[in-house]
């Protein structure tokens, strides 16, 4: 072999150890790029989580005793013309309402819903507790999940739907200087309310065990609350109430409460 072949030979095994390295270089680089790539990319998406965790409700809404399919039945056989779906609306409109009511210190828009007297003087109850304490309660980013039936039952001459909702919301105080005293501005709380909604079956058993009152009542006219069964002309149309059968009862709310939380100081 003459030496212009020896040079050909080691140029061209130099050519393709150069090509070779070159190769594992750009092999290196692009398997580090994509590691880096990888980690940022979980660092990112953990970065996001804990944002999104701090403002997002919903993420684990509590879990709910949903005995629809049980009680819907028996509740139309009793109220044939009973709808479920229109119900929900309002049952979560009425928990909102409620919360707001201790939230705005403020009972006016509650008033105007199909509720019991003594759900009013409740709230009213619960703000006087609060400006007691010279605190302010919040309940921002409300978020209803679901509403459920979870009982249906017969007593004293009345019945009562009791229903499950998942609540999500972020729940604190804070005193009247601003500074936060329970509760979080960032975590979330997911919770259940059970929201009681009653309507007379029997009148004469509703008037002897003292209920009416406590149900409320519906002009046969115009459907506006009347305050008292002792009420004989309905003060928004003058319309004469007397001889008050089951008709005359709406379906109204009565009673509503945090799940396992009953003795809760505030809502």
């Amino acid at each position: 072999m003459d030496a212009g072949s020896i040079v050909g030979l080691v140029t061209a095994a130099l050519f393709f150890l150069g090509v070779v390295a070159l190769i594992v270089i750009i092999l290196v680089i692009r398997a580090k790029v994509r590691k880096y790539q990888k980690e940022w990319g979980l660092q990112a998406r953990g970065l996001m989580s804990d944002i999104n965790s701090t403002n997002d409700v919903g993420k684990n809404p509590a879990s709910l005793n949903g005995m629809d399919r049980i009680y819907i039945p028996k509740i139309q056989n009793d109220f044939p013309d009973f709808q479920l779906a229109p119900v929900i609306p309002q049952v979560e409109t009425f928990i909102k309402a409620f919360l707001d009511s201790v939230e705005d210190k403020d009972t006016s828009a509650l008033k105007k819903l199909a509720i019991a007297p003594s759900l009013v003087d409740r709230a009213e109850e619960i703000i006087k507790d609060v400006n007691s304490q010279a605190l302010n309660v919040y309940y921002d980013n409300i978020v209803i999940h679901k509403t459920v039936i979870s009982e249906y039952v017969k007593e004293k001459g009345m019945v009562i739907i009791r229903f499950q909702s998942a609540v999500g919301y972020l729940h604190y105080a804070e005193n009247d200087k601003g500074k936060l005293v329970s509760g979080s501005k960032e975590v979330a709380e997911e919770t259940v309310y059970v929201t009681s909604y009653a309507r007379i079956l029997d009148s004469e058993l509703a008037r002897q065990s003292g209920v009416i009152d406590v149900i409320g009542l519906n002009c046969p006219n115009c459907g506006a609350p009347l305050r008292s069964s002792n009420v004989t002309i309905c003060e928004f149309c003058g319309t004469g109430v007397q001889n008050m059968t089951e008709d005359v009862f709406g379906w109204t709310f009565t009673d509503i409460k945090e799940k396992n939380r009953m003795t809760k100081k505030l809502f």
